[in-house]
């Protein structure tokens, strides 16, 4: 090691014949301050190497001394190509209240270093080296549009390779957990499908500089989360989103994916849909009970009614936040309109027969004849008049059940007119 450039000239002093009045203090720290010097220069003689016409090499691969990695790889004159490879293992959650999704995926990166020498031949096309190297290669900036975190994971080290493919490419692959925002809507709740995309790309580069593609995309939605409240499906990029204008500063190349959610609804079928049609259903047994057994009858809608309103304050509390009307709330306020449409049905109704008994005993009072005695009174009711409040007792008695009879059949047809209109509307 050539020790004429480090810089003594500083420390003699130390040991100058005039510097006796110096504090021996000093003096002791001496050696220390050799030792620090000596791995200072050393540090500094090593990166000069690097930076004045020294190769960098690792695994048989260089790159030369006049390598800058702040230039592209193909130079200002070339567009420089980026091949994304996107292996979807899992998504970890969709959530509704953040909007956003999160992946557990293999997030890989290669492109062409023309710059980057094979010092040694060899048969294998691909050569993984140590990610060290990273440090003196020009890196892609890669940017992931609408994210919120980036985890790279690792054990003992972090999760992640680079590779030398076919001599002149590199490829660099990361395991990650990766959170992205995904814009939903969830007037349709549950029968709501949402549409996310995963972008990729440079916000530095336009298309002139650098483009973007992928070369791998996979997603096995059998070996996915079971317990995902969605359906998985994730297909390439259409040619019009992988294209960003920015204005003044050029159109930029993106690549990626668009994941298709679609949520289970099955679930919510046979807990909410199915229980309140049922119940719906059992409201119409209301009208064949006779309108003379008030306890019977009015408990049964009352019930049913109650029953209803709480499904609903479920319904609302799990319901993702929406500025409307979802559509399963919209179903359970039809469910409740249909019981209270019987309840109110049967309010008429008693209220018809008050009315009806109201009258006849007013027409009864008006209808007495009765003569002072002494000692008593003596009432006379034609028999003519008796037999004529008998008919007209079972007349009123034959329409009320007429009118529970209509009602049978017009409750069920209008709740079926309102699932014909319901399900297309919701779905399509």
């Amino acid at each position: 090691l050539n020790l004429s450039s480090f810089p003594f000239s500083y420390l003699s002093f130390l040991y100058h014949p005039h510097s006796k009045d110096l504090c021996p203090r000093m003096r002791r720290l001496f050696p220390i301050l050799l030792t620090l010097i000596l791995e200072s220069s050393l540090s500094m003689k090593t990166n000069s190497g690097l930076k004045n016409n020294s190769a960098t090499c690792v695994s048989g691969f260089c790159l030369g001394g006049d390598y800058n990695s702040l230039e592209l790889p193909s130079g200002n004159k070339e567009v420089t190509r980026i091949t994304m490879h996107l292996e979807v293992l899992d998504v970890l959650r969709v959530d509704d209240k953040k909007f956003s999704v999160t992946l557990n995926m293999y997030f890989g990166v290669r492109w062409t270093e023309n710059r980057l020498t094979k010092m040694t031949p060899g048969t294998s096309s691909w050569i993984p080296i140590d990610m060290d190297f990273m440090n003196y290669l020009w890196v892609p900036n890669v940017f992931v549009y609408n994210l919120v975190s980036f985890h790279a994971l690792d054990c003992l080290k972090k999760l992640a390779g680079l590779w030398v493919a076919e001599g002149k490419d590199l490829f660099y692959n990361q395991a990650t957990h990766v959170t992205f925002m995904c814009p939903m809507r969830f007037n349709k709740f549950p029968l709501d499908q949402h549409s996310c995309k995963f972008l990729v790309g440079s916000t530095n580069y336009d298309m002139t500089r650098m483009l973007f593609d992928y070369n791998t995309l996979s997603y096995d939605p059998l070996s996915g989360n079971t317990i995902l409240d969605y359906r998985i499906q994730i297909k390439p990029l259409k040619t019009a989103d992988r294209i960003i204008n920015y204005g003044e500063t050029g159109n930029y190349s993106l690549t990626g994916f668009e994941m298709t959610l679609t949520r289970n609804m099955a679930k919510y079928l046979y807990i909410y849909y199915l229980p309140s049609g049922l119940f719906v259903g059992v409201s119409w047994v209301s009208f064949l009970i006779p309108p003379d057994v008030v306890p019977g009858r009015m408990a049964l809608l009352v019930t049913l009614f109650l029953v209803l309103i709480n499904i609903f304050n479920t319904i609302t509390n799990v319901s993702p936040n929406v500025e409307g009307m979802t559509a399963i709330s919209s179903w359970m306020i039809a469910c409740m309109f249909f019981v209270f449409g019987a309840l109110l049905g049967y309010a008429a109704i008693l209220y018809v027969l008050l009315m009806k008994k109201k009258n006849c005993l007013i027409k009864k009072r008006n209808d007495l004849a009765f003569v002072h005695a002494p000692s008593c009174y003596f009432y006379k009711v034609s028999e003519q008049t008796k037999r004529k409040e008998e008919i007209e007792e079972l007349d009123h008695t034959e329409k009320l059940a007429k009118v529970d009879s209509i009602l049978l059949y017009v409750f069920p047809f209008m709740f079926l007119v309102f699932n014909i209109i319901y399900w297309p509307f919701w779905i399509l």
